[in-house]
């Protein structure tokens, strides 16, 4: 095993260990304000990315992270009841249909780039939630999503879309989401 497959499997292992506490919380809470059907469908969107990278031989260890942690995520909601259905889940529903179109007349290369993208746009709207309303309890698990992902772009062999683009876009999005959490309130005269 070199560096690059020690960074692939610690960002891997670090992805799916840090639904750990999200469960938790969520078990704590009773699955207040998560939905089974998103995280279902970013799971499917995972497992999808994990195939098409696998496929290439690319940096496939972080999304079975996510698809496994998305997974056991899902279960522990939908076992609360936490089902629910809206516009949402719908928008994800029809990423999850598009990447799967993308995948059938593209090719594994263009459905790593359109899903991860699709994954990445399914996060925007947790991004806004946490500009409104920071929330500098859940910085740190956006820390380690940042450092799961960074290691796992080094963890890449080559610049290329099925090893490094993945761990790029989910390392930026998860230093946006530690920004938006630890960002200061401001003062309302």
């Amino acid at each position: 095993m070199d560096i690059h497959d020690l960074f692939k499997l610690v960002g891997g292992l670090m992805a799916l260990g840090l639904f750990v506490p999200m469960i938790l919380e969520i078990v704590r809470t009773r699955g207040v304000g998560q939905s089974v059907a998103t995280w279902g469908l970013w799971a499917v969107l995972d497992s999808m990315l994990t195939i098409t990278l696998y496929q290439q031989h690319g940096n496939y260890l972080l999304s079975l992270g996510f698809a496994v942690g998305g997974l056991f995520l899902a279960a522990v909601l939908l076992a609360q009841g936490g089902w629910a259905w809206g516009k949402f889940e719908t928008i994800i529903a029809l990423m999850v249909l598009a990447s799967v179109a993308v995948w059938k007349f593209s090719g594994p290369r263009s459905a790593t780039i359109a899903v991860t993208t699709a994954i990445c746009v399914a996060g925007l709207p947790e991004f806004v939630a946490l500009l409104r309303r920071p929330q500098p309890s859940m910085g740190r698990l956006w820390l380690g999503y940042t450092v799961a992902n960074t290691l796992a772009f080094f963890g890449g062999t080559a610049m290329t879309v099925e090893e490094r683009f993945p761990p790029a876009a989910f390392a930026a999005l998860s230093a946006l989401m530690l920004a938006a959490c630890w960002r200061p309130k401001k003062v309302l005269r």
